[in-house]
């Protein structure tokens, strides 16, 4: 009798699809805490470290989902020893970069990384061209051309000298490795066969994630320093690996089908805007010039990017 609620509240998890007007507003609040993750990540970095934080968040996601999908797993057996390797990659690329920006933010300001996720929607282009030989039209190319620049004076702080010695902060570095891992899952997620559904998916790559995490776990906590056990880690992890990594991720799936991947992907624009405040607001951390002058060409790539794509879109709807 107890698993008659499960089902059915999974079943309506695999196939709800909110309204325009609730979709629009889900979207918001999944960017507001992808960029709240960002600024916990950086606030806590010295007390938990990285890839201990990125193990238990995940698997903490994986076990929420867990009770939805386990009645339906046996009967989806088959579809998953189909899709195996394709699910093992996405947990790679969305936990193994979800750990990167943690180890990133060791060493780099939250502000500094949420603007570099601010290229993700122009960087998406290149991975998708690569695996699905989409053509890129001139428009795109501009708009990637441009974020690609917004990026590189971020991480340059907008000083020559630091491009011509390569002195690079590391962790600018470690977020662009984060966010060129999340546009690869962005690009595969959608060869996941829809028959497996949302819930059954999420839980597949996440714990495929957290398994790939375990041999740089066990290094991290033997010879780098463990996670320490404390209320503190308590919360970081539960709001982490459930409110951030369970449930922002479902949301903004069910969003998708309502609004289509186009208007879904305007709303990460407003990523940055929330992660730049917090920072702000919470760590003291300070705005500057270049952070600024970055922005705006990350900003101008992605317009140009959304734009010329629905122009390419109305097109063959014509």
């Amino acid at each position: 009798m107890n698993t008659a609620p499960k089902i059915s509240l999974a079943k309506t998890l695999e196939t709800y699809k909110p309204t325009p007007l609730v979709a629009y507003c889900l979207v918001t609040l999944s960017c507001f805490l992808w960029g709240l993750a960002t600024v916990v990540g950086r606030g806590i970095y010295e007390e938990i470290p990285p890839f201990g934080l990125s193990f238990w968040r995940w698997l903490l996601a994986a076990l929420v989902l867990l009770p939805l999908v386990w009645v339906d797993l046996p009967r989806k057996l088959p579809l998953i020893k189909a899709n195996i390797k394709l699910i093992a990659l996405l947990g790679f690329f969305q936990v193994g970069a979800s750990a990167i920006l943690l180890v990133a933010l060791n060493y780099t300001t939250a502000i500094n990384a949420s603007l570099i996720n601010a290229a993700q929607p122009v960087m998406t282009i290149i991975p998708a061209w690569i695996l699905t030989r989409e053509k890129i039209t001139f428009g795109q190319g501009i708009g990637i051309i441009l974020g690609l620049v917004g990026v590189v004076i971020m991480v340059s702080q907008g000083n020559l000298d630091i491009l011509k010695s390569l002195e690079f902060n590391g962790g600018d570095i470690f977020a662009i490795m984060a966010v060129l891992g999340w546009t690869i899952y962005a690009t595969l997620i959608h060869r996941v066969p829809s028959e497996l559904g949302l819930t059954t998916t999420l839980f597949l790559v996440y714990l495929a994630g957290t398994i790939g995490l375990v041999p740089f776990y066990i290094v991290e906590h033997t010879f780098i320093r463990p996670v320490p056990l404390s209320w503190l880690t308590v919360g970081v992890v539960a709001l982490l690996g459930i409110v951030v990594a369970a449930i922002a991720v479902s949301i903004w799936t069910a969003s998708v089908r309502s609004i289509g991947p186009n208007r879904a992907a305007i709303f990460l624009n407003v990523i940055p805007v929330f992660g730049v405040s917090m920072a702000i607001i919470f760590l003291g951390e300070q705005l500057f010039t270049f952070h600024l002058i970055g922005a705006a060409f990350i900003g101008t790539g992605m317009a140009l990017v959304i734009f010329m794509a629905r122009k390419k879109l109305s097109k063959k709807r014509e």
